[in-house]
């Protein structure tokens, strides 16, 4: 087996297929790109009604460690363990976020030429938008942009009510308004899921200077006199593999994976590396900066059985089953996440509150069971933009290296309870509407809730408080744990996207954000990889 390449890539997720594709295409180079999980060919993966299907079984079970200000509990942070990473288990929403966000990046982070007008192009770039065109949008990028081909009626009840509360019907949510309802575009091409792997890796899949080493985990980058040369790593069968880079290795593992392969490498804080027996090579704040959106499922039983419970057991899933593989068409052509909605309830000019509902139970998102024996059902999933919550990201000094401590500190900040509530009594409002009070027959989550809404903001705010602590959950967007920056000091990349101090070492994801976006993180992710390749190409 060739042990040697001229680019290693740890990862092959959202922005681990955009480098490979890139460099590819742009190079004469050879490309070793390296995945822990295994094969994205699941007719499941491809299927996006199955999303909640897919999740549990093709993920890292990442669980935060408990924390005070959410009641001490756990909580999942899955991320994508397969090719395609979480673009292959994801929701398919395609959101990019404000254009404050980063210009905040910009302006606020040090990060020069990651503002919005910046990285602009390159979500152009990335995107084969089906609808939407010139200025803000591409139509013939390799990621497939798609209208959903189904919609759910109360999906239509939903955005009916948004409107009812005054919200603007809205084609587009990536234009930078303050506020809207409407219907999601989805990363979908003629009925199936379009991951990063069907967009970019399958375009150059087949040429022989690339080589996709999956069921691989990479355990630490090999460092030879300061310079990053290649890798250590475990086949699921091969057992121990050293892998030699002649240019550069790229850490693309994620805001959870890649300061793990960082620290292991001897890349980190000083003194948690000196605890884990590991020598430093590098002291940079790697692990640090951690964030995450967090969301609230506000849940309500229907008068009718109207719902999608139900449809995907015996004969209704036969023949959707049946619909979807002849004809790619019906309901297993949506997200389920069909609709949503942005909200400026902080009147700040922008969003900070987004929602995403679906036309049933959130039952297999159900950490605390309060869905339990429900049948019919809608559910709003509502949750604050901007977290002022920082969290950590540590080696556990387990014998099984995939371990992480994720110290999330979720609720840490007391500002981000009260954004949360703020969040939750907007989605709450929305119940209020004729279109869904009229079809709505309980709302069971938060317990008493329209007892609560009648009643004072003061006197129903503890309630709701206690609420957020009990019930909040994450939404899967850990970013900032290698964030990028001037200094290293401060920062783990620099505006290029080198480790500092380290040549031949670059990360290329989510974890290089300075800040969260307000939005879905995938989208953000692709754009990010694009400008790096593009600045990895142009060094020459």
């Amino acid at each position: 087996m060739q042990q040697d390449y001229d680019y290693i890539i740890v990862g092959a997720g959202s922005a681990g297929c955009v480098m490979a594709h890139r460099l590819i295409q742009a190079l004469n180079v050879s490309v070793l790109l390296v995945e822990a999980g295994g094969s994205d060919s699941s007719l499941l993966i491809r299927m996006p009604a199955a999303v909640g299907k897919v999740i549990p079984t093709h993920t890292w079970p990442y669980m935060t460690t408990p924390h005070g200000a959410t009641n001490n509990r756990a909580m999942t942070i899955a991320q994508g363990r397969l090719i395609g990473g979480s673009s292959s288990v994801n929701g398919m929403i395609y959101i990019r976020g404000h254009r404050t966000d980063y210009d905040a990046w910009a302006h606020d982070h040090g990060c020069t030429g990651w503002d919005y007008d910046s990285l602009l192009p390159y979500f152009i770039r990335s995107e084969g938008n089906e609808s939407l065109s010139d200025p803000l949008h591409g139509n013939d990028g390799p990621l497939k942009v798609s209208e959903n081909r189904y919609r759910h009626p109360l999906t239509q009840a939903f955005v009916r009510a948004g409107q009812e509360c005054g919200l603007p019907y809205v084609n587009d949510f990536n234009d930078n308004g303050r506020q809207g309802v409407g219907y999601y575009q989805t990363t979908t091409f003629e009925g199936e899921r379009y991951s990063t792997s069907k967009a970019y890796l399958s375009q150059v899949r087949q040429n022989p200077r690339l080589t996709i080493m999956a069921d691989t985990d990479v355990e630490r980058v090999i460092i030879e006199q300061g310079k990053a040369t290649g890798v250590q790593a475990r086949h699921v069968r091969k057992g121990a593999l050293t892998l030699h880079a002649r240019r550069e290795v790229i850490v693309s593992a994620g805001a959870i994976g890649s300061p793990r392969i960082l620290m292991s490498s001897g890349i980190g804080p000083r003194d948690h590396l000196e605890e884990q027996g590991i020598e430093c090579l590098r002291d940079l704040p790697v692990g640090d900066n951690l964030q995450d959106h967090l969301h609230l499922s506000i849940n309500a039983t229907l008068k009718e059985p109207t719902s999608l419970y139900g449809e995907d057991a015996g004969v209704k899933a036969l023949r959707h089953g049946a619909e979807w593989l002849l004809h790619r068409r019906g309901l297993m052509t949506s997200n389920v996440l069909e609709g949503g909605a942005f909200l400026d309830t902080a009147n700040e000019g922008r969003p900070d509150t987004q929602i995403h509902f679906m036309p049933g139970l959130d039952t297999w998102d159900d950490p605390n069971g309060i869905g339990r024996g429900r049948t019919h059902g809608i559910t709003l999933k509502v949750g604050h933009l901007r977290p002022a919550s920082r969290g950590t990201v540590r080696l556990s000094g387990s014998s099984d290296g995939h371990r992480a401590v994720i110290n999330a500190n979720y609720l840490d900040a007391p500002e981000d309870l009260a954004h949360q509530v703020r969040s939750l009594r907007a989605g709450l409002e929305l119940l209020d509407t004729q279109a869904l009070s009229s079809v709505i027959d309980d709302v069971f989550s938060p317990p008493e809730a329209r007892h609560l809404m009648a009643q004072s903001r003061a006197d129903s705010q503890q309630a709701l408080e206690a609420f957020t602590r009990q019930y909040c959950k994450t939404t899967y967007h850990p970013v900032g744990t290698c964030r990028m920056g001037p200094d290293a000091d401060q920062s783990v990349v620099d505006l290029a996207l080198n480790v500092h101090g380290v040549p031949g070492l670059r990360v290329i994801d989510c974890s290089v954000f300075p800040a969260l976006p307000g939005g879905n993180t995938n989208a953000p992710t692709i754009a990010v990889a694009e400008k790096a390749a593009d600045l990895l190409i142009n060094a020459g």
